[in-house]
């Protein structure tokens, strides 16, 4: 990360001064209903303290929008945008506003909009990008934003985290394909700049197939559908066997199915599909893919509601909130 320079929030004005949120954000904004002690306490407080006003400050006595920070790796994938209209559904009702952060799922990217997250006084942060690291995290702790993040550890007082479990889950499901009859050989689709989630789940793979005596075949690939379907066209060209494929998302799912039919494969006898983050995608298609799924429209609205709480200062009874995604059995699996 680069070189921050510390953020002073109004929570830490309002302690200092002894007083309620609204009674620094009354002061703030030069409200009349405000005794002479209580403005020169709160006065003095921001500038020994050298408080600049956000917009959490300024709306709670003023009306106007709290500023939520929202940093996705693309609005171009479905689950995404399903997370991101949660999220949204939930700003309109508190009447919040957001400013959007794209980082396009380049690390490098990641940490330059990470510097401009913590520079833009945004009143709390919804951080969805895991080409950020731990330590990058750690480094956003220290500015006392309020701040719900995805896949990564987060505990203290003004952060939480929400953990997307789809290991447990492909784990379970792995154990179950070499338990029948005469199991596909399995093979995972590593696609570039994927993240450390997929890397985790990745590593989860391996273990279960070592577990089991059996080998994993890594194929490497670019996030791109016209470029993995002519890849898979030559891959089924050499491997007329077919195999059971582990892809990171059911739109990759669809590449690897077309050409498979195309190649004249018979799926799921011979190629068996499994998409790990599935959409719509995964029931529009024919066969339709087995998935892993999360309603991740509930996972947007969950973290925006948890971030409400912490800008309200309102008790949670946890820091970690897990939601395990459920496998959806459709036609590209013998199961």
């Amino acid at each position: 990360m680069g070189q921050f320079k510390d953020r002073v929030t109004i929570y830490e004005v309002a302690k200092a001064a002894g007083v309620s949120l609204a009674t620094v954000s009354r002061v703030i904004n030069h409200h009349p209903n405000v005794t002479e002690k209580t403005r020169i306490q709160v006065e003095n407080a921001v500038n020994r303290l050298g408080y600049k006003p956000s917009a959490l400050a300024q709306g709670l006595a003023t009306s106007k929008s709290t500023n939520i920070g929202i940093v996705i790796p693309s609005v171009n994938y479905v689950y995404i945008a399903n997370m991101l209209a949660g999220m949204a559904d939930i700003a309109t009702i508190y009447g919040f506003q957001s400013t959007l952060f794209v980082t396009q799922h380049l690390k490098d990217e990641a940490k330059v909009v990470f510097e401009k997250l913590i520079t833009s006084h945004v009143d709390g942060a919804l951080i969805f990008d895991d080409q950020l690291d731990e330590e990058d995290i750690k480094a956003l702790q220290k500015f006392n934003i309020p701040f719900v993040t995805f896949n990564h550890n987060a505990e203290g007082p003004k952060c939480l985290s929400i953990v997307l479990d789809y290991e447990s889950t492909m784990i379970e499901l792995l154990n179950s394909h070499y338990e029948s009859k005469n199991p596909h050989a399995v093979k995972f689709l590593n696609i570039d700049e994927s993240g450390l989630m997929m890397e985790r789940l990745q590593q989860a793979i391996e273990t279960t197939c070592k577990e089991h005596n059996a080998e994993l075949e890594v194929i490497n690939a670019q996030d791109s559908y016209h470029h993995l379907y002519n890849q898979m066209l030559e891959y089924f060209e050499k491997h007329k066997e077919g195999g059971y494929f582990i892809c990171p998302r059911d739109s990759q799912a669809c590449a690897v199915l077309n050409a498979a039919l195309e190649k004249g494969l018979d799926v799921p006898k011979q190629v068996e599909i499994v998409s790990i983050v599935g959409t719509k995608y995964s029931y529009i298609v024919r066969p339709q893919i087995s998935s892993l799924d999360i309603d991740m429209f509930e996972i947007g609205s969950i973290a925006m509601r948890l971030l409400t709480k912490m800008l309200k200062e309102e008790g949670l009874s946890t820091n970690v909130y897990r939601k395990k995604s459920t496998y959806t059995s459709r036609g590209t699996t013998i199961d």
